[in-house]
C-alpha cells in the first residue's frame, strides 16, 4: 500500500476546492470530464478528492498549462501554503525556495542584446 503525502494531513488542505475552481474555469461538467481536459486518468482525480493521494506535479502543470493560474495561485486554492520544500534526494536540508527579479539567463541575454 501507497503511504499517503503529508500535505493530505496538512491542516487546511482542501483539494475539493481546487477541483471545483479548475471545473469551472474550464467548463467541465464532471470529473471525468475534469480528467480528461487535464489528460489524467479519472482515478486520479477521485482519489484526490476523496484524499487518498495529493494533488502531484502533473495535475498542478496541467492546471498551470490550461488556466495560465501560477502553481502559487494553485497551492493557495487547493490549501497549501508551505514555503519550504525538501528536494529528495539532493541532500537531507530543507531548501527555502528564492526567486531572483530576473532569472539569471534573462539577464544574460539582455546583456548580450545591450552589447550588439
Amino acid at each position: 500500500m501507497r503511504k499517503k503525502s503529508p500535505l493530505v494531513a496538512q491542516e487546511g488542505y482542501t483539494p475539493n476546492h481546487l477541483l471545483d475552481t479548475l471545473m469551472t474555469m474550464l467548463g467541465a461538467k464532471s470529473d471525468a470530464a475534469l480528467a480528461r481536459i487535464l489528460a489524467v486518468p479519472p482515478s486520479t482525480i477521485s482519489k484526490v478528492r476523496h484524499k487518498q493521494v495529493a494533488i502531484n506535479s502533473d495535475l498542478l502543470l496541467a492546471a498551470h498549462e490550461l488556466t495560465e493560474m501560477s502553481i502559487r495561485e494553485l497551492r493557495d486554492l487547493m490549501g497549501d501554503t508551505k514555503s519550504k520544500y525538501w528536494l529528495g534526494g539532493m541532500d537531507s536540508v530543507v531548501k527555502t525556495r528564492t526567486i531572483s527579479a530576473m532569472p539569471r539567463y534573462h539577464r544574460e541575454a539582455s546583456q548580450i542584446v545591450s552589447h550588439a
